[in-house]
């Protein structure tokens, strides 16, 4: 059995690309997700392939993503030899605030429209 999970938050530092032994490409990152309000995130790993993989490295450190994927521990070892444990996404899709605002203006010259106004424009109806 495993556990699914969907979360967003802010990247905590830039994404790193690898490639697995098998020559896929996959991207490493961390997550803060706020789970209470006591101001103090929780920090997941995030780790993506192929297609998703190449979407998170177009990242950078505070960039703002919504992830869903299957939800792991992690287990390793520090330099300093201590065991440590961590909860890991394998992402499955990412959604990127980007994405819905990519430069977070309008284009010039775009005039403030009524949503039905812009709809029936967009679709001609």
């Amino acid at each position: 059995m495993s556990a699914q999970l969907a979360a967003w938050g802010r990247l905590g530092g830039d994404p790193r690309p690898l490639e697995t032994r098998n020559g896929r490409s996959m991207t490493v990152a961390s997550l803060a997700v706020e789970v209470a309000d006591d101001g103090e995130p929780e920090w997941l790993g995030l780790v993506a392939f192929a297609e998703t993989a190449e979407a998170l490295a177009r990242h950078t450190k505070g960039d703002c993503v919504s992830v869903s994927g299957r939800l792991q521990r992690r287990s390793y070892t520090t330099r300093n030899g201590e065991e440590r444990q961590q909860l890991q996404v394998v992402a499955d899709t990412l959604v990127s605030a980007r994405s819905v605002r990519p430069s977070g203006k309008r284009r010039q010259g775009q005039q403030e429209q009524p949503p039905l106004e812009q709809a029936q424009q967009l679709y001609g109806s």
